[in-house]
């Protein structure tokens, strides 16, 4: 199937279109984040969306401890900040893990990294400020000592009924640590959602078969496998099916019962052979058809049942931009994800647009680290064909509709390596 589509670019045309901030307020606002959760060992719990804040119910550290190797001091009054330091005799020896005795005043201890400071002591000297004398059984320090030095107090890090992970976070290994922290050895997490997949066309065909003319492999097929298992969706994949419209809507009724989700790509424009658009709309209903960007015009948004659809254009490079502009933040919020809108930075064009286009256009660029601010160069190459520029590119940057503009322009840089997480 030729993935046909209307080439009018005439303003009553694209009037019909709806803008990139529209169409992803309308998905984003018809996201219903999943209500399944389980709780998971923290070995299991990487990269999952916690479902419910995580709460401390003791104190890190929960003592004041040693911030260094050196001795721990009971300063007296008169000794605070006074001129020439002063000598202390040893009376104890305190590692981490121990529990040392009370040190009377003008006395000192030996004492190690994250061990407790004894009662008493209200500083701590590193030890290479001090000069050990006398056989060792005595410190000197020749500066002034203030009180509370090197001490790390209890609940410097987390005071006991703190929220340390909120809820909708993106669970990452340092968050997996701070939970051990506390002594949490268990998170409540969102389930995995149900996406299921299936791809149209005539002229696709399997990886491990021969080429004949007019045929092509199914790229599509492995790049959005690929990103439904990075955003750990559990994927059902139908793989490609006959491109007829019988075929096309029994393989949405068998998905829209076992699926949150079903996403496909091509057969949404308007060509003879796009079954997916009349089959979805004959099963449900849609309520987003085509938006004003380029690459990836026809995408299309909808319902059948309580699953929700999205067809992605077929073009390579339009179904993979498609999909991490919209796609992948309405996954996201479905998943619980507070932070589910793609990030962006500013960037310098080093190119001219020399012509302005009815639609906003995302342009595949590269970054050139070097400049101040950071620059970026296009692919020489912008057809939504042209699949090995997104190899090339680490990023997009939006150009608005009916812009030109000089080199130099200030544009937004859309980071291909955030988008893929």
């Amino acid at each position: 199937m030729n993935n046909q589509q209307i080439n009018c670019e005439c303003d009553i045309a694209l009037q019909s279109l709806l803008s990139i901030d529209e169409a992803l307020e309308l998905l984003i606002n018809s996201a219903k984040v999943t209500n399944s959760t389980q709780l998971l060992e923290l070995d299991d719990a990487l990269n999952k969306i916690l479902a419910a804040d995580v709460l401390a119910d003791i104190f890190v550290p929960g003592f004041d401890n040693s911030a260094m190797d050196g001795y721990a001091i009971n300063l007296k009054k008169e000794q605070i900040n006074a001129l020439g330091g002063g000598t202390f005799k040893i009376t104890d020896r305190i590692t981490a893990g121990s529990t040392g005795n009370a040190l009377a005043p003008s006395f000192a201890a030996r004492i190690f990294t994250g061990a407790p400071i004894p009662k008493g002591a209200n500083t701590v000297v590193m030890q290479e400020e001090c000069e050990l004398v006398e056989n060792g059984s005595k410190i000197e320090i020749y500066r002034s000592i203030l009180l509370n030095e090197n001490i790390r107090p209890m609940g410097n890090d987390i005071q006991s009924g703190d929220v340390i992970l909120p809820k909708g976070r993106l669970l990452q290994p340092q968050d997996i640590a701070l939970s051990a922290s506390v002594g949490i050895g268990k998170l409540e997490v969102f389930n995995r959602i149900k996406v299921g997949i299936f791809f149209t066309g005539d002229e696709l065909i399997e990886l491990g078969n021969t080429l004949k003319q007019g045929q092509i492999f199914n790229s599509n097929r492995y790049f959005l496998v690929a990103l439904l298992n990075k955003l750990d969706c559990k994927v059902i994949n139908l793989g490609n099916i006959e491109d007829t419209f019988s075929a096309t809507y029994k393989s949405l009724e068998k998905l829209k019962s076992s699926c949150d989700l079903i996403i496909t790509t091509g057969g949404v424009s308007v060509g003879e052979e796009d079954h997916v658009k009349p089959a979805v709309e004959k099963l449900g209903k849609l309520d987003l058809w085509r938006i004003k960007i380029k690459p990836g015009k026809p995408f299309a948004f909808g319902k059948i049942d309580d699953c929700i659809f999205i067809g992605l254009p077929g073009n390579p490079v339009s179904a993979m931009v498609t999909f991490l502009l919209f796609a992948r933040p309405f996954i996201k919020k479905m998943q619980g994800a507070s932070n589910y809108l793609n990030t962006t930075f500013k960037v310098a064009a080093n190119f001219d647009w020399h012509r302005s286009k009815p639609r906003c256009e995302f342009v595949r660029v590269r970054l050139d680290r070097a400049t101040t601010p950071m620059q970026v160069n296009q692919y020489p190459k912008q057809g939504s064909d042209i699949l090995s520029s997104m190899v090339w590119a680490d990023g997009l940057v939006e150009i608005p509709e009916k812009t030109t503009f000089k080199q130099g322009e200030i544009l937004n840089f859309y980071p291909l390596n955030e988008m893929m997480l």
